[in-house]
């Protein structure tokens, strides 16, 4: 059986979680090829006003906090990290470093509650902490990476060719994760490739200032964000939401990890 390590940097054994004396930068189970990067804490602003009227209370901007620290997938899912986990690929394109897709939003949380299950019991996940999908709220904050613009590189889309695989250069196909640019904070494919399930429902958000939120969590209809291999620059804004239900399968949809606390006691 292949040995499995989880290196974080700054460098510390790979058994100390119970002895945290260094702030780690980045995790990786190596036998998975998941690498996820630490986001800090902090505030920030997610949608935009800039939309009609009546989808304001979907889109509007809202001023969230992020109240705790947490780690993003620096890619999406992986089919050879699906495939060692959920035992089967239900992937239309193939092959190992191509994102996992045509999955549901149920089976993307299946695949959260499994992988917590492993590395629980490995002894490598912090006390109070989960694999699981992201919030929208974290997903966009993550994205932006401390930018106010529609894109975390700005307003216009053009530079979008160097991050994302979008419907121009893309073949009309997925390709390997981690091939184009990262955002600033080190996070790749965030636009493009696949389109990521969410944590949230479709619903409009609350207003004023939220903490931690995630958005109509018991409406079936679940939320997708980022764009994907069959999208338009336009489409891929970091504030655009799309959603189907959890049954709900698309060889441009797949997922992008999170290890963090669980949300408002509900999220796996």
């Amino acid at each position: 059986m292949k040995k499995i390590l989880l290196l974080v940097l700054p460098l510390l054994a790979a058994d100390s979680f119970g002895e945290q004396k260094e702030e780690r930068d980045k995790l990786e189970i190596r036998d998975l090829g998941l690498r996820l990067l630490r986001v800090k804490a902090g505030e920030t602003k997610i949608g935009n006003d800039d939309v009609a009227d009546i989808v304001k209370p979907y889109l509007g901007v809202r001023k969230v906090k992020i109240s705790k620290d947490f780690f993003i997938g620096e890619t999406e899912v992986t089919q050879f990290a699906w495939s060692a986990i959920m035992k089967k690929n239900p992937s239309a394109f193939k092959g190992p470093k191509l994102p996992v897709e045509q999955v549901t939003w149920k089976e993307a949380v299946h695949f959260c509650v499994r992988l917590t299950d492993r590395e629980r019991q490995a002894g490598r996940i912090p006390q109070g902490m989960v694999y699981r999908l992201p919030s929208e709220a974290e997903w966009e904050y993550a994205t932006q990476a401390g930018s106010n613009d529609l894109f975390f590189f700005g307003s216009k889309p053009a530079p979008i060719k160097d991050y994302a695989w979008f419907n121009q250069n893309s073949e009309s196909r997925t390709h390997p994760v981690g091939l184009k640019k990262g955002n600033p904070w080190g996070i790749k494919d965030v636009y493009g490739n696949v389109r990521e399930w969410c944590l949230d429902g479709y619903s409009p958000r609350p207003k004023g200032p939220l903490t931690d939120p995630l958005f109509g969590f018991s409406n079936p209809d679940k939320v997708n964000r980022g764009g994907s291999y069959d999208s338009c620059a336009e489409c891929c804004k970091t504030f655009n939401r799309t959603n189907y239900g959890p049954g709900y399968q698309s060889s441009d949809l797949g997922l992008r990890i999170v290890l963090g606390s669980p949300l408002a006691g509900r999220s796996p």
